[in-house]
């Protein structure tokens, strides 16, 4: 799991218990699979995954000795905007699964938006267009059903950090930094978030 910006909602036994196969990985689609992006070099790949949250088939993956496909296909690219998951793509010979998106979820509602109730909200509007000529694409059920009932929240489009999260998630975030024992790094390093809600 990617660090600083995850938000465990639920039980993560059922990640570990998820049924991998024979595959390497286990992933969600990215926002941006299948389009043409600058940056996102992979990105217009159908099957471009978002890893922040992934399972690894560590056993397959010492067996065929995927390590060593790691380090060459480093060294192929002179900048990897996201190596590790450009990385898995380009070593998986695509054998990996997607999992259901409310393991790897996204914040599709802001503050204004999270009491509509016809859940039409921008993110899944622009997470909608992006994908909308992707045969891979997710349904706007499903998206809906992951924002309603996530297992974890990937905050990468909204870093709590930057007080870019939506108030129920950054309240989660400070309650994770002081289980973490970094809330005093946190009101040292980001004190524009606690003033947000009084917080000292």
């Amino acid at each position: 799991m990617d660090s600083a910006d995850i938000i465990a909602k639920k039980d993560l036994s059922q990640l570990y218990y998820f049924d991998i196969g024979d595959n390497y990985f286990v992933f969600s689609l990215e926002s941006i699979a299948g389009k043409f992006h600058e940056y996102y070099i992979f990105g217009r790949n159908n099957f471009y995954p978002n890893s922040g949250v992934c399972l690894i088939n560590v056993r397959k993956f010492r067996e065929d000795n995927l390590y060593k496909n790691s380090i060459f296909s480093s060294l192929a690219y002179e900048h990897l905007p996201c190596p590790y998951q450009d990385i898995f793509l380009m070593i998986s010979n695509y054998k990996f699964k997607y999992w259901p998106l409310n393991y790897n979820c996204p914040q599709f509602f802001n503050d204004n938006e999270k009491n509509l109730i016809n859940y039409n909200s921008s993110a899944i509007y622009n997470w909608l267009l992006m994908q909308q000529h992707s045969p891979l694409r997710y349904s706007k059920e499903e998206l809906v059903e992951a924002s309603m009932n996530p297992v974890i929240v990937h905050l990468y489009g909204n870093k709590p950090f930057l007080n870019l999260a939506n108030s129920e998630n950054t309240l989660a975030w400070i309650n994770y930094s002081k289980i973490a024992g970094v809330y005093n790094k946190v009101k040292e390093k980001y004190p524009d978030i606690l003033k947000r809600f009084n917080l000292e």
